[in-house]
């Protein structure tokens, strides 16, 4: 789901390249703590950030912004989010995913998610036990945020 392109030069990033920012661990942050209030609302176990899929999360930023599009299928190679969790080797019986972009605050893409009644079940959905968000900068909407939910598999 796309929002408005950000207008303030705090998220300004050169078109085609990404980069984290110095307040894009802060924002994660933000984003899974406001999860973590959704879900224990619903009377949700919390999810946990999990480092496989909190990289796979900021690699797909990545690809969006540099690749000049937005979708849970990458343009050029198709993968979406299951290839892309086996490819970074996180082992699961579910995955799920989340993406915006525009959005300038922590507040402001949980309300959009929140709002859109595909991406509020993806977040109180309770298969989830782990949970990777990133925030990158870049791009024509010049901030992106994934979030990427899976159900580890138990060997």
């Amino acid at each position: 789901m796309t929002g408005e392109a950000a207008s303030t030069d705090d998220f300004a990033a050169p078109a085609g390249r990404c980069t984290a920012g110095d307040d894009a661990d802060r924002l994660a942050d933000q984003v899974l703590q406001l999860v973590n209030l959704e879900r224990a609302e619903a009377g949700l176990t919390p999810v946990v950030r999990n480092t496989a899929l909190s990289k796979m999360a900021g690699e797909y930023a990545c690809r969006m912004i540099e690749g000049a599009f937005f979708g849970h299928k990458d343009a050029a190679s198709g993968a979406g989010p299951l290839e892309r969790a086996i490819s970074s080797r996180y082992s699961f019986h579910a995955i799920g995913e989340n993406l915006a972009a525009g959005q300038e605050t922590a507040a402001e893409v949980m309300k959009v998610w929140m709002e859109s009644p595909s991406h509020r079940d993806i977040i109180l959905d309770p298969l989830w036990k782990d949970a990777g968000i990133a925030v990158r900068l870049g791009g024509e909407y010049a901030i992106y945020w994934v979030q990427e939910f899976g159900n580890p598999a138990d060997f």
